[in-house]
């Protein structure tokens, strides 16, 4: 059994990690140590948190700065999510530092929250419900549409973008999809232009890599149906936002972000509705 110096846990303040979890991690190291943030993307771990460290497990999506890992003493990270983006893995591979992650991770809780929001959007369920709050009654507003017959494209046929399209079929949704290679799957393969243009909804579920960044952008985010949904349960980074914003100025399209962490992606949100 592999043992460690020193265990370093990264983790939530609002919802940590069970105790019983945390005495398990002791079987494995010396000595535990537990560093806590008040959310994601704050950056709170700093490289004298990792000082007689040799293995960080953490449950915080961060941006780690390259430092906490040029300049400790690491042999093990474990991530806690299925993404690995946020690391420089060609920097942890030249150190000798091993990165695992959890590929299942949330595989049906991230499809299943992608369909609820596009059934959010679809029936703007959240609109009616605050209106009927305010006091107001009526329904004309919120006649929604069915997705049954409407095509779903998907972007990245992984177990995620796998799993909603199995769902959108229960709904009786058409599926096309792009990946970047064929599969043997009943779904039909389409190029990402040719899906953009016959989608009314369009899903991304790729990973964040030099290929796949801003894989939607200026140039084929125009090709988009108007009136079209974009859902967007994976990073942000895949679509530029730059030319979303005026897309959604125009209310060409609709858009649902699971990610929402900076500034500009929030006002996205105040200039359509996003669920």
């Amino acid at each position: 059994m592999m043992r460690f110096k020193k265990i370093v846990l990264y983790d939530l303040r609002s919802k940590p990690l069970e105790k019983e979890f945390v005495d398990k991690l002791k079987q494995f190291a010396e000595s535990i140590k537990v560093v806590f943030a008040k959310g994601e993307y704050l950056k709170v771990l700093k490289l004298s948190d990792l000082e007689d460290a040799d293995a960080l497990i953490t449950r915080i999506f961060d941006y780690y700065d390259d430092s906490l890992f040029e300049n400790s003493n690491l042999r093990y990270i474990g991530a806690m999510h299925t993404d690995v983006s946020h690391f420089n893995i060609q920097l942890l591979n030249r150190k000798g530092i091993t990165l695992t992650n959890i590929p299942g991770y949330a595989t049906e809780a991230v499809a299943e929250l992608t369909i609820s929001a596009l059934l959010n959007i679809s029936r703007q369920t959240h609109d009616a419900m605050n209106f009927v709050k305010q006091g107001n009654w009526g329904f004309e507003k919120f006649l929604g549409w069915e997705l049954g017959g409407k095509t779903l494209g998907i972007i990245g046929l992984g177990r995620i973008g796998s799993r909603v399209a199995e769902i959108a079929q229960g709904f009786g949704m058409n599926i096309i999809y792009y990946s970047k290679e064929e599969k043997d799957v009943s779904y039909k393969f389409v190029e990402l232009d040719n899906l953009l243009k016959q989608s009314d909804v369009v899903s991304l579920h790729c990973n964040l890599t030099d290929e796949t960044k801003n894989i939607l952008n200026k140039k084929n985010l125009k090709l988009m149906k108007q009136g079209a949904v974009l859902l967007n349960s994976a990073r942000m980074e895949l679509v530029d936002l730059e030319a979303l914003y005026e897309l959604c100025k125009e209310r060409k399209i609709f858009v649902w972000f699971d990610e929402l962490q900076d500034a500009f992606s929030l006002l996205i949100c105040e200039i359509i509705s996003i669920v």
